[in-house]
C-alpha cells in the first residue's frame, strides 16, 4: 500500500449530542465507570444541536452506551455517525483507542 492511500484511509466515530453541557457530562462518566472509552467533544459543525458539546465513542459501543445513558436518565438529543480521515482523527484513535 502506497503513502497516500494509507493518509487517505477513513475512521467512523459516533457523536452523542444531548439537550445541555450537564447530560453531556453525566454521560461521559456513566460510560467510563462501565470501561466504555469516550471524549467529550466541541459539537462538529456538521451536527445542529442546541448544546455546543458531544460525546464522541466507538459506534461498536453505541447501542451499549446509548443503554446505559437511558437507564442513568440522562437525555439524547440525537446520535450521529462522523467520518474523517485517519490523519484527521489522531486524538479519536489515542483516545478510544482500539474500540474505534
Amino acid at each position: 500500500m502506497n503513502e497516500d492511500a494509507v493518509d487517505q484511509e477513513m475512521v467512523t466515530a459516533t457523536v452523542l449530542t444531548f439537550p445541555s453541557s450537564h447530560h453531556a457530562f453525566r454521560a461521559e462518566k456513566i460510560c467510563q465507570e462501565a470501561g466504555i472509552p469516550v471524549m467529550v467533544i466541541p459539537l462538529p459543525g456538521e451536527i445542529r444541536s442546541d448544546c455546543g458539546v458531544a460525546l464522541l465513542l466507538s459506534p461498536k459501543l453505541r447501542e451499549k452506551a446509548e443503554m446505559l445513558l437511558h437507564e442513568g436518565g440522562v437525555a439524547l438529543a440525537g446520535g450521529h455517525e462522523i467520518t474523517r480521515e485517519k490523519q484527521r482523527a489522531r486524538l479519536w484513535q489515542r483516545v478510544l483507542g482500539t474500540a474505534l
